[in-house]
């Protein structure tokens, strides 16, 4: 893939200050702005941006873009699991007044207490960051999957505007992370069940996660805001009959980006 939104750059500082949970894959940061950036050419030109991650995890997608993109004015974070919602907090925590601040002295304090260099480096770099937006942020436990969970969660966090422009998610996997059970298909149950690990994507009933992941995110958006999933492997898959706007490639990872629109439809 040729990166046209995000210039080569040594992000290993912003990964020192960023907390992140074991076991749960994030993504690249460069990978991050680069796929933002290409959502964001198919949206409105320099349009206030809502961005949810409808699988946040410990958050650092949706911090990465409020760090390092300009004009996004919502953030929200949902996961199917809570346990890493703590973390998500405080990573997006580091755009609030003051945050970066706060979170150097706990490095400077871990450097001193550890005698470890690379916290003290961590520090230094996150005094030296300066957040591109200021966002409203939020997080909160739902599976993506729960169409109305979500509306809820997506009506407390966005009451003054449309709702997201741009969904961007990295596709459950690794050791981790695993698809949820809540149904949303018709006549399925209310009450979400309990994950049931690694098969539960085989013993799926319609042997699709991700195609009813995107079908069920598509249903809580506007025709015209932006998809963009990723996933390991050499593509992501669509439901049948819908067209992507575009398809990217980098390494073990694939991505497409499409309109909530076409998903609607497919």
């Amino acid at each position: 893939m040729q990166y046209r939104h995000a210039p080569a750059a040594n992000h290993a500082a912003l990964d020192a200050v960023l907390a992140s949970a074991p076991g749960r894959p994030t993504l690249p940061v460069r990978l991050t702005v680069e796929l933002a950036g290409r959502a964001r050419a198919h949206l409105s030109a320099d349009a206030p941006l809502t961005v949810w991650d409808p699988c946040c995890g410990a958050g650092v997608t949706l911090t990465v873009l409020g760090l390092l993109e300009v004009g996004i004015t919502r953030l929200v974070g949902t996961d199917a699991d809570p346990e890493p919602l703590d973390l998500a907090r405080r990573n997006l925590a580091l755009l609030d007044p003051g945050g970066l601040t706060a979170r150097a002295a706990d490095l400077d304090a871990l450097a001193a207490r550890h005698d470890k260099p690379s916290y003290a480096d961590a520090a230094t770099a996150a005094r030296t960051l300066v957040p591109a937006s200021t966002p409203a942020w939020s997080v909160a436990v739902a599976d993506a999957r729960d169409t109305a969970a979500v509306r809820g969660v997506l009506a407390v966090a966005s009451p003054d505007d449309t709702g997201p422009d741009l969904v961007l998610a990295d596709l459950p996997h690794g050791i981790r992370t695993t698809w949820a059970a809540s149904p949303t298909r018709p006549g399925a149950a209310d009450t979400p069940t309990p994950d049931a690990g690694p098969a539960r994507a085989a013993a799926d009933q319609d042997q699709d996660p991700g195609g009813e992941f995107l079908r069920a995110v598509a249903t809580v958006l506007r025709p015209d805001a932006v998809v963009v999933a990723v996933g390991r492997g050499r593509t992501v898959a669509l439901p049948p009959g819908v067209r992507p706007l575009e398809r990217v490639r980098v390494g073990h990872r694939a991505a497409v980006l499409v309109r909530a629109g076409a998903l609607r439809e497919g």
